[in-house]
């Protein structure tokens, strides 16, 4: 339990200690009581904010934060499912810078206009992590659920801060902005979730442009979905990849997919280091 703990932060939305034990909160729901301090986390989970002397928080699940009101009295961080932490007085200057470079994003709609620092995943939406990194250093995703695009998010962040990171929450929003992408900016990497209605129709558009078809693109599928598997194949996907319902081995298989694509595989480019088009 300890392990699995350190071993995937990103399944942790905050935890609550007290003597020589921590209720670690998980996002799916689960509320694990285990036998080191808040202090032992603290210092395993870096990037986790210490907002209270009770609480550890993964800034990632942060929605909202309110100042402290006056003097001596709290503040507070709400997450994304409601829930409202207590930030002490004294912490709050310690957390304010780390808690707005995480919840300040550059964010941009499907029509490529700069829009809200928090985009909402009900309408096609792309978030962009700026890094300094090579031009086809670039993956775009499609990812329709909410918590398991902030896994990735994480997941990217944590192992391949160095790669651009694009996420839609449509298929069709991605088509519209690599439809005004110049070579240069083109993704060097494609997932989609099978899980998106429309995904198998984004998948067959790629691949029969003579412009994108040479992007390794993919597939996403949930268990048990064999036709699915099959059709992402016959409609020329470079990989269909079959993903757990438990989020602990989402990330494991999110991690080996990403390891092969990003660190082992080598995308198609041109000369000028872009993906190549025909």
């Amino acid at each position: 339990m300890i392990q699995e703990a350190i071993q995937y932060p990103a399944l942790i939305k905050y935890l609550k200690g007290f003597s020589n034990y921590s209720w670690v909160h998980y996002c799916d729901g689960r509320k694990v009581l285990l036998a080191k301090s808040l202090v032992f986390f603290e210092k395993q989970l870096s990037g986790f904010l210490r907002v209270h002397k009770t609480a550890l928080v993964n800034p990632h699940y942060i929605a909202d934060f309110q100042a402290p009101p006056g003097h001596k009295m709290a503040g507070s961080v709400s997450l994304r499912d409601g829930e409202t932490l207590p930030v002490s007085r004294r912490r709050w200057s310690l957390i304010i810078d780390p808690l707005l470079v995480t919840m300040l994003p550059l964010s941009f709609p499907a029509n490529g206009t700069p829009g809200s620092a928090n985009p909402s995943f009900s309408e096609p939406a792309c978030i962009e992590k700026k890094q300094p990194s090579l031009a086809s250093r670039r993956m775009w995703v499609v990812m329709a659920d909410e918590l398991k695009g902030s896994l990735v998010q994480q997941l990217m962040g944590e192992k391949w801060s160095q790669w651009g990171l694009k996420l839609f929450d449509t298929g069709n929003g991605l088509q519209k902005v690599l439809s005004g992408t110049g070579e240069a900016d083109m993704p060097a990497v494609i997932v989609l979730d099978g899980g998106q209605p429309g995904s198998m129709l984004t998948l067959q558009t790629l691949k029969n442009s003579s412009r994108f078809r040479f992007i390794p693109t993919i597939l996403l599928s949930s268990a048990g979905n064999y036709d699915q598997a099959q059709q992402g194949y016959a409609s020329g996907a470079n990989s269909v990849i079959v993903y757990p319902t438990d989020l602990a081995r989402f990330i494991q298989v999110l991690e080996k997919l990403f390891r092969y694509w990003l660190s082992v595989a080598s995308a198609p480019q041109g000369g000028n280091g872009r993906v190549a088009p025909v």
